[in-house]
């Protein structure tokens, strides 16, 4: 990939169809603050059930219906994510990955705070042999330098439930995605998703008057995302 090429750009809002590890690249340095939700492992993939009852067919829970991200190529992607990020790196991670990246971050980051998403509505352990998992990790990265944000004494932890607005099977709340973007940007800032999935990060930045750059792979969810953006959507 030469050159970028937008399928989406009105309103302060751009959406590109591709691999976020070769659209990356291409940004310009210090661009924005990235909000992100990257795919799991295939290790968490593997027996991961969706509590979303509106993707695919069936009214119970629905497989994870796309590709897992490795551990060996998350770190590159969050070191490229350092490289156009003018301050902080936000992703909501893999418990195990958020700890490891503590001891061993990723290139031009360091790990701030790890918080947690606790979930309100968790998917039961279907194999009953012990409790179930009902929280997601979130790293609080930050480049090298002093490090401000808009939050206060406030923690970085999370009670609600999954969202279930969409097709996408792990859409984040946009109440979480909301102060995300409050707490580490300023109005007229540019939000960063390289793995923008149902578009909740897009739709949110929108709102709260910030301009926003989206990467997604898949031409189905990106249609989505486009779709949403086009009617104004904006969940809940």
């Amino acid at each position: 990939m030469s050159e970028l090429e937008p399928v989406y750009d009105e309103d302060g809002v751009c959406l590109y169809r591709g691999d976020c590890a070769e659209v990356l690249p291409l940004l310009p340095s210090g661009h924005g603050v990235v909000i992100t939700d990257p795919p799991f492992s295939e290790r968490t993939h593997k027996n991961a059930r969706s509590g979303n009852k509106k993707s695919v067919s069936s009214r119970t829970s629905s497989p994870i219906n796309f590709r897992h991200v490795d551990d060996w190529e998350l770190t590159p992607i969050l070191s490229a994510c350092a490289r156009v990020s003018k301050s902080w790196v936000v992703a909501n991670l893999d418990y195990s990955m958020a700890v490891a990246y503590e001891h061993e971050p990723p290139k031009g980051l360091r790990v701030m705070r790890v918080g947690a998403w606790v979930k309100t509505n968790p998917m039961p352990q279907l194999t009953g042999d012990r409790p179930a998992q009902g929280w997601e990790a979130i790293a609080y990265f930050h480049k090298p330098g002093r490090a401000s944000w808009n939050g206060g004494g406030h923690a970085g932890n999370f009670y609600l439930p999954s969202a279930r607005l969409t097709e996408h099977p792990t859409e984040k709340p946009m109440p979480m995605v909301r102060q995300f973007i409050e707490w580490f940007t300023d109005p007229g800032d540019v939000v960063i998703d390289p793995f923008a999935g149902s578009g909740t990060t897009l739709l949110a930045a929108r709102e709260l008057g910030r301009r926003a750059i989206g990467i997604e792979k898949d031409p189905s969810y990106c249609n989505l995302i486009q779709l949403l953006l086009s009617q104004g959507v904006l969940p809940l």
